[in-house]
């Protein structure tokens, strides 16, 4: 599953007509997976889904995906801190499966770790900044303590952040979210 699921993450970044054939049909069979509320076995599946057809062009899915897999569920908030702290190198050991996910306490893993990833990271995020912003604006409320950590790097990241919220867009959703980071970070710069 997991080979499969990055599969068609990866295929996603292929702009040739063939692998952007080959991705929207393989997608088109797993858009059942985005109605799914919460936190479900499924979920990193139907994250890797939403990403892939959001950076094909269609970014409804990844929003809807947020609102309802992530947004006023601890589990799901917790699920994708965890899925983006170990995909950007944040976790010690590999993980066998996606169970590592549902650690609601955010336990053995590195915060500064996954804000430094997530700004190095945000530029390169065509069609689903909106995922970066909601990731963000989790990880600076699970650690309020997270802009004292780095004067560096939280000054590279307001800079970021101020300049998505000048160059429009992006959705509503990020616009709150990263105004309220922004906020955050412009009392620590």
């Amino acid at each position: 599953m997991l080979l499969h699921r990055q599969a068609l993450y990866l295929t996603s970044y292929d702009k040739s007509p063939e692998a952007v054939a080959w991705t929207a049909r393989a997608l088109h069979d797993r858009r059942g997976l985005l109605a799914r509320r919460g936190w479900t076995p499924q979920w990193a599946e139907a994250r890797s889904t939403a990403t892939a057809l959001a950076r094909l062009g269609d970014p409804v899915p990844l929003l809807d995906f947020i609102e309802r897999a992530m947004v006023d569920d601890d589990a799901g908030e917790a699920a994708n801190l965890n899925y983006w702290t170990y995909w950007l190198g944040g976790t010690p050991l590999p993980q066998s499966d996606d169970m590592f996910m549902r650690d609601r306490q955010l336990t053995g893993w590195d915060p500064v770790t996954l804000l430094r990833g997530l700004t190095y990271g945000l530029h390169h995020a065509p069609g689903y900044v909106d995922l970066y912003a909601h990731t963000m604006w989790a990880l600076l409320t699970a650690h309020p303590w997270l802009p004292q950590a780095s004067g560096l790097l939280v000054r590279d990241l307001a800079e970021r952040t101020e300049r998505l919220l000048d160059g429009g867009g992006i959705s509503e959703r990020s616009r709150r979210e990263l105004t309220s980071v922004h906020y955050v970070l412009r009392d620590r710069t």
